[in-house]
């Protein structure tokens, strides 16, 4: 059975084995359903009712069959898009599924990536353009963006962290909720990533995607634990974060919860002074890097591939 993953626009993308194919494509050879997995069921999606709903209804309910036999639930129209998954037939009876646009069960059952719009893409393009110091190498060619679809739990920790941090002055750009900013992190992805994260515990990046920044994994690829205390680390120039993860390196924009920030020139491990939030490292050489020292600081928004 092959894996699914939502591409935006109505349109789906398998993965089977060494081949790809469109839902398109498996629908006019005769394929009936998709099959998807949650932690709670097993669901097939009917593939003619889902074509007729994105020409008509992009928006609206998607019908698919649940196989579990428990109650039927729904969830996220999005979510459920990105979320599609290969799985074995339980060969339990069905019943039907509704997918709501609004409601977000499998967008916390399984986090993923969808590739990006063309307006993100262009954001993230320009930001990285931007920030790329040409005076160290050239500008990398950007192969793949995609958007990260974390779980609800990553998404709430996020929120409440900014919450409780409060309104704090962002950079001139007036004050948001715990000082957000949009940085680079470096790290590595060791799988064939196409879309869904893997399981293994040494692909950094996919780590990421699926549980969010944990401090727990600090250091295991690279030994590095960083020069200006412990914490997760970010960077506003992408040819910083380029540099971390060696050969497998890919680049995760994030949203960082700054909050108050201490500044500091040299290297430390001593703890955030009290009363801050976060720590920015101003190089000699113009390089900033910003620590944060919680999880919940971290959203992952972006997964940057190169050629």
């Amino acid at each position: 059975m092959a894996s699914w993953s939502w591409l935006g626009a109505g349109r789906w993308q398998a993965y089977d084995n060494a081949t790809s194919r469109t839902i398109e494509q498996a629908h006019k050879q005769g394929q009936a359903t998709v099959r998807i997995a949650l932690k709670n069921g097993q669901y097939d999606i009917d593939l003619k009712k889902m074509q007729q709903v994105h020409a008509t209804r992009p928006s609206k309910t998607r019908t698919i069959r649940r196989e579990d036999g428990q109650a039927s639930s729904t969830a996220s129209t999005c979510s459920a898009a990105t979320s599609a998954r290969s799985v074995r037939s339980s060969g339990s009876s069905t019943d039907e599924l509704s997918l709501v646009s609004q409601m977000q069960v499998l967008h916390m059952q399984i986090p993923c990536c969808s590739v990006a719009s063309e307006d993100e893409k262009s954001s993230v393009q320009l930001q990285f353009s931007k920030k790329w110091d040409t005076s160290r190498e050239p500008e990398p060619s950007i192969s793949e963006i995609y958007t990260i679809h974390v779980s609800a739990t990553v998404q709430e920790r996020f929120t409440r962290c900014c919450e409780a941090i409060g309104e704090v002055p962002a950079y001139g750009y007036g004050e948001s909720p715990g000082n957000q900013q949009r940085r680079f992190h470096g790290t590595r992805q060791i799988c064939n990533f196409k879309g869904q994260p893997c399981d293994s515990e040494g692909c950094s990046a996919c780590g990421i995607i699926r549980e969010g920044f944990k401090l727990q994994y600090i250091s295991t690829g690279s030994g590095n634990r960083g020069a200006f205390g412990e914490g997760h680390y970010a960077t506003s120039m992408s040819a910083t974060a380029k540099g971390y993860g060696g050969s497998q390196n890919v680049v995760i924009v994030t949203k960082v919860a700054a909050g108050k920030v201490e500044i500091v020139r040299q290297t430390t491990t001593a703890a955030i002074a009290a009363g801050c939030h976060s720590r920015v490292a101003m190089k000699s050489n113009g390089v900033d890097e910003i620590v944060v020292p919680d999880d919940a600081q971290m959203l992952p928004l972006f997964l940057i591939r190169f050629a």
